[in-house]
C-alpha cells in the first residue's frame, strides 16, 4: 500500500531523507506545471519549484495530517514562494527605472562633482587650519581668499603697509597647505585627498 503525503511528511520530520524523496517525486510535476504557467522564464520556474520544495522539507513537522493528499498544502506554499518573487521582481524593476532616469554627468558635471567632493572632505582639516593661524593672519585670508580684496586692500583694512601684508599672506598660505597636506581623509576613504592640495588665493 502506498504511503500517504502525510506518512511521508512525517517520516520527513523524523529526518527520513528517502521519505521526502519520494514525496517531491509524487507532487514535482504539479508544482513545475504551476511555475510554468506563473513564471516569465526557466530561471524563475526552477527557482519556485526549488524554493516549494525546500519550503515544504522546512514545514514537515508542522502538516496537519486529515488524511488527505497535501496537495492544497502544498500549492499554498508555492503560491506564497511565487508571490515573493513577483515582489522581489517588481522591486528590481522599480531600481531599474530609477536608476534609467537619474542624470548622465557630462565631463564638466562630473569634475565639478569631484571637486565638491574633495572639498567637503578637506573641510574640517581646512577649518582647523585657519583656526591655527594667528587672528591677523586669518583675517588676511578671510579677506583676500573669502571676500575678494587684493593683499594691499586686505593690509589697509587691517592696518598693515602694501609689503607687510603680501609677505604674511604668502606665510599664512604655506602653513595652511602644510596643515592640510598632513590631514588624513577618513576611515575607509576609498579616495583620499591630495597630499599637496591648494589653498585657494587671489591676485595681488
Amino acid at each position: 500500500m502506498d504511503e500517504s503525503d502525510g506518512q511521508l511528511l512525517a517520516a520527513t520530520a523524523s529526518g527520513d531523507a528517502e521519505a521526502f524523496g519520494r514525496f517531491y517525486r509524487r507532487h514535482e510535476q504539479r508544482i513545475l506545471g504551476y511555475a510554468i504557467a506563473h513564471c516569465a522564464n526557466a530561471s524563475d520556474v526552477a527557482d519556485v519549484v526549488g524554493e516549494t520544495f525546500l519550503a515544504a522539507l522546512r514545514s514537515a513537522p508542522r502538516f496537519t495530517d486529515d488524511g488527505g493528499d497535501a496537495v492544497p498544502w502544498l500549492f499554498g506554499i508555492a503560491r506564497r514562494v511565487l508571490a515573493h518573487h513577483q515582489r522581489s521582481f517588481t522591486r528590481r524593476q522599480r531600481l531599474i527605472r530609477h536608476l534609467q532616469a537619474l542624470p548622465v554627468l557630462n565631463p564638466d558635471e562630473a569634475a565639478a562633482v569631484e571637486a565638491a567632493v574633495d572639498a567637503s572632505r578637506l573641510a574640517p582639516a581646512l577649518a582647523a587650519a585657519l583656526q591655527a593661524l594667528r587672528p591677523k593672519d586669518r583675517d588676511l585670508i578671510q579677506l583676500v581668499s573669502g571676500d575678494g580684496l587684493s593683499p594691499a586692500q586686505a593690509g589697509a583694512v587691517l592696518g598693515m603697509n602694501p609689503n607687510t601684508a603680501r609677505i604674511r599672506l604668502s606665510r599664512a598660505r604655506a602653513r595652511m597647505r602644510d596643515a592640510l597636506a598632513d590631514a588624513t581623509p577618513p576611515p575607509g576613504d576609498p579616495s583620499p585627498a591630495s597630499p599637496h592640495p591648494e589653498v585657494p588665493h587671489a591676485q595681488p
